[in-house]
């Protein structure tokens, strides 16, 4: 994983206000997508609704999932793709906020 600077910091927290981390968290949380965190921090779908996903152009290759990368900075999921406590409360949170 990247080093933990104040401008990390900023950039995590920048994204974090963004919608599709939050909606990414949300398919982890729900199962539909199940992912890899690898060492360097990148989270990466390996299946959705249960069918392996894989970049067109890279068939070896797992696809990125889109807006995840700042849940693991966050503290959202750990390091094996399990939505922590942290990641929960944020959910039930945007839940309340949503209705």
């Amino acid at each position: 994983m990247c080093e933990i600077t104040a401008e990390h910091i900023s950039r995590c927290k920048e994204a974090m206000s963004k919608p599709a981390p939050i909606q990414a968290l949300r398919l982890i949380a729900s199962g539909r997508a199940t992912i890899e965190v690898t060492a360097s921090g990148d989270v990466l779908m390996d299946r959705f609704d249960g069918k392996r996903v894989r970049d067109p152009d890279h068939p070896d290759c797992k696809m990125g999932l889109a807006g995840a990368w700042p849940l693991l900075h966050a503290g959202m999921i750990d390091r094996f793709g399990v939505v922590t406590d942290a990641g929960r409360a944020l959910l039930a949170q945007e839940a309340d906020r949503h209705g």
